[in-house]
């Protein structure tokens, strides 16, 4: 693992490569991509592990219950960090990617399951798909008629009620399923607002949002919303360097968050967002600079850098975070590289407030 460090704040970085096709010399389009240029394959992740869970409540491998832990109640408020995604409780259980295991607890107590979601590793090995814990479901399962185990899963993704269909096995039924979402202050951090019209192959027009504008350079470095399929839904930032030359430009081409971040001066907060590496054929021999840099309030303050393809075994996208410092009025931006070429994708922006 290699650290750099900015004046004010670490930076980690790290990449992994499963693209390929990149046109040495090939011009771009703000309409479309390079010919020839060919997306990456999205990693499978794993879904909820239901075969596991039912099998630990009938094989009483789970925390018992504690008595009257599911008398009647009002809905509980949501935790510090998180918002209630879908009104309930539901009688089924979300089967989502990003999962990231269970715990059974003795009541139904959702501040608990956030502090087993606040408690998960929220820096992920260098590498990692994984990323910060995000997204929690607490339900209770009823096995034949009884009352039997209160089931926290956690996941690294978010996702919503339309991933909630796992209404149980045999004699054993969900009941009282909720999901809760932790908050980010970057809205459409994963590009859903936008809608790819395709125009050349494999690639779209960037089309106007009230989340994200852009700045690029015609001919050499842009940034485009592709329809390549992001980890939490069907769009991703991909932004692209073509090979420099004595009129490059001096800059890197930018997405900024349009929107008022509505931070609290002096409170801390975490930026996590995953990223590809890039699709260069043939890779370049030096390495130097970043892919994308994150600058908070002007100052880089979180680096993607490029390593070898054989590092990470095909990961598709892996996690990097910064910690930052409000001072009120803070501004979000991610910068283009211009150190070598490259085209890579970036999704799953979010803004947190420090919870660790």
């Amino acid at each position: 693992m290699r650290y750099s460090t900015h004046s004010i704040f670490p930076v980690l970085w790290g990449a992994v490569a499963i693209l390929s096709g990149f046109v040495h010399g090939a011009s771009v389009s703000p309409a479309g991509t390079p010919p020839a240029f060919v997306k990456p394959v999205f990693a499978i992740r794993n879904k909820t592990d239901f075969s596991s869970i039912f099998s630990d409540i009938k094989n009483h491998k789970v925390t018992p219950l504690h008595s009257g832990s599911l008398a009647a109640r009002d809905l509980p408020p949501a935790p510090q960090f998180f918002n209630l995604v879908f009104p309930g409780p539901l009688d089924a259980a979300n089967n989502a990617p990003g999962y990231m295991g269970y715990v059974s607890l003795p009541t139904y107590d959702v501040n608990a399951c956030a502090e087993q979601c606040n408690t998960r590793a929220y820096q992920a090995p260098l590498g990692s798909s994984d990323g910060p814990c995000i997204y929690f479901n607490l339900w209770t399962a009823v096995v034949n008629g009884t009352p039997t185990a209160n089931i926290c899963s956690l996941y690294n993704t978010n996702t919503n009620s339309s991933t909630a269909t796992n209404t149980g096995q045999g004699d054993l039924v969900v009941t009282n399923s909720l999901g809760y979402s932790r908050i980010s202050l970057i809205q459409d951090g994963s590009f859903q607002d936008y809608t790819c019209v395709i125009t050349q192959n494999n690639g779209c027009p960037y089309m106007p949002s009230i989340y994200w504008s852009r700045f690029y350079v015609y001919d050499y470095e842009y940034v485009l919303i592709d329809d390549f399929g992001g980890r939490s839904g069907t769009a991703a930032a991909l932004f692209i360097f073509v090979p420099p030359t004595p009129t490059s430009p001096g800059y890197g081409s930018t997405l900024t968050y349009s929107l008022p971040l509505g931070t609290v001066a002096g409170q801390t907060y975490v930026i996590s967002l995953f990223v590809t590496n890039s699709n260069l054929y043939p890779p370049p021999t030096d390495l130097t600079g970043p892919t994308l840099s994150v600058l908070w309030n002007g100052v880089d303050v979180l680096d993607a850098v490029q390593v070898g393809p054989e590092t990470f075994n095909g990961l598709t996208y892996y996690n990097i975070q910064a910690t930052v410092v409000a001072q009120g009025g803070d501004t979000f931006v991610l910068r283009n590289g211009i150190d070598f070429p490259h085209a890579i994708y970036a999704v799953d922006i979010s803004l947190f407030q420090k919870w660790f």
